[in-house]
C-alpha cells in the first residue's frame, strides 16, 4: 500500500519590517498587480534573500527555511527583478524582467543552484488565486531543474484512491499547472467556475516520471500537506541539490491577505 514518507509543514515565518503591506507599489500610478519571492533553492547558503522590484525592495529575510515573501503591490508594466541580500548589494543571480498584468499575481522563483547554470530566477503568474468558501484550491510549479524529464503530479486527499490518471501531467521545468498568458488564466486546481469542489484535509502528493504511477518506492517525491477551505496554495517542486531528480516541494499560501514570510518545511522521501 502507498503510503505518503513526507510531511509538509505550513506556517506564518518572520514578520516583515516595513515592506509587509499589500499597499508597498513600487511603480506606477495607474494598475497594479503583485510579486514575491520564493527561494526555491535550498543549497543557496544565504539568508536574508532580498527581492527588489525596479530597485525597491519588497521582500527581505527569505532563507531555505523561510522560502516564502509576501505580495506587494507593483505598477503593471515591465518590471525589472533583482534577488540579492538587500538594497546595494550584488545579485544573486540575473535580474529578470517580468511583464506585470494588471489584478494578477506573480512568484518569483530562486531556483537551482549556486555555481550552477541553472541558478536562476523564474517568473510564475499566480493567475485566479482566488479564494473560495466552499473548496480547497492549488496549483503546481515545477521549479527543479535538475529534473531529467517532465513529471507527472499526483494530489489527492489523503485516505482516498490514488488518482488513476495525473492531476498535472508532464509538467515541464519552469511549466504550472495551467497558467495563462493572458489574465485571468486558470492555473489553479479546481479551476475557476468549475462545479467541482475539494474538501479540507491532508492531501498525498506524489512526484513520478512521466508515464509511471505512484507506487510508494521509486516515486521521486512522496508528501502531505495540509489543506484548507477559502485559501489557495501552490506546491513549487524543488532542486535539494545538484543530483539529478533529487527534489522537495514548497507548500505556500497564495494569499495577498498574508501579512507575513511563510515558513515550509519539506523532506524528501525515504526511498
Amino acid at each position: 500500500m502507498w503510503r505518503s514518507t513526507a510531511i509538509l509543514l505550513l506556517a506564518g515565518g518572520l514578520t516583515l519590517s516595513g515592506c509587509s503591506s499589500i499597499a508597498n507599489k513600487i511603480n506606477g500610478l495607474g494598475q497594479s498587480g503583485k510579486a514575491r519571492l520564493i527561494d526555491a533553492s535550498p543549497a543557496t547558503a544565504q539568508t536574508g534573500i532580498a527581492l527588489e522590484a525596479d530597485g525597491g525592495v519588497i521582500n527581505s529575510g527569505l532563507s531555505s527555511t523561510t522560502p516564502i515573501g509576501v505580495y506587494s503591490k507593483v505598477g503593471a508594466t515591465t518590471i525589472k527583478f533583482d534577488v540579492n541580500l538587500g538594497a546595494g548589494t550584488s545579485d544573486l543571480v540575473p535580474s529578470i524582467n517580468v511583464s506585470i498584468l494588471p489584478s494578477t499575481n506573480y512568484s518569483i522563483v530562486l531556483e537551482g543552484e549556486p555555481g550552477n547554470g541553472d541558478n536562476i530566477a523564474f517568473g510564475f503568474q499566480d493567475t485566479n488565486a482566488l479564494n473560495n468558501a466552499a473548496t480547497v484550491r492549488y496549483k503546481v510549479n515545477n521549479a527543479a531543474p535538475n529534473l531529467v524529464t517532465p513529471v507527472d503530479v499526483y494530489v489527492w486527499l489523503s485516505g482516498t484512491a490514488i488518482p488513476a490518471t495525473p492531476t498535472v501531467p508532464g509538467l515541464g521545468l519552469n511549466q504550472d499547472s495551467g497558467s495563462s498568458a493572458t489574465h485571468p488564466g486558470d492555473a489553479y486546481i479546481p479551476q475557476q467556475g468549475s462545479a467541482t469542489d475539494l474538501p479540507a484535509g491532508t492531501y498525498d502528493i506524489a512526484v513520478v516520471l512521466a508515464g509511471t504511477a505512484p507506487n510508494g518506492a521509486t516515486d521521486l517525491f512522496d508528501g502531505a500537506t495540509p489543506f484548507s477551505l477559502n485559501a489557495s496554495y501552490s506546491l513549487t517542486i524543488e532542486d535539494i541539490d545538484g543530483t539529478s531528480n533529487n527534489i522537495g516541494v514548497i507548500s505556500s499560501i497564495d494569499e495577498p491577505f498574508q501579512g507575513s514570510n511563510q515558513t515550509s518545511i519539506s523532506r524528501r522521501a525515504i526511498r
